[in-house]
């Protein structure tokens, strides 16, 4: 009988890149709503939700580009790994 592996199915560091990137996701725009209304803005809610949608936009796409890298980089290491074993 063969044992089943015990590994988890995703990485740890996966999990903890997501959870910070859920953290920023949350905390980044709100941050920057409540920052900017009564500082940068003078009370006008209009320019500080649309910065804070901004943040989050900044947030999605940087999360996009950290998963592409990441993707990329497994991807030239299968190909590394099937280079030396041939």
């Amino acid at each position: 009988m063969e044992k089943s592996s015990v590994a988890p199915a995703v990485p740890a560091a996966v999990i903890y890149k997501l959870l910070g990137f859920t953290l920023a996701m949350v905390a980044g725009p709100i941050t920057t709503y409540y920052l900017t209304l009564n500082t940068v803005f003078r009370g006008s809610s209009t320019w500080a939700g649309a910065t804070a949608a901004i943040m989050a936009n900044v947030v999605l796409v940087a999360y996009v580009i950290v998963a592409m890298k990441e993707d990329q980089s497994d991807r030239l290491a299968a190909e590394e790994k099937a280079r030396k074993g041939e």
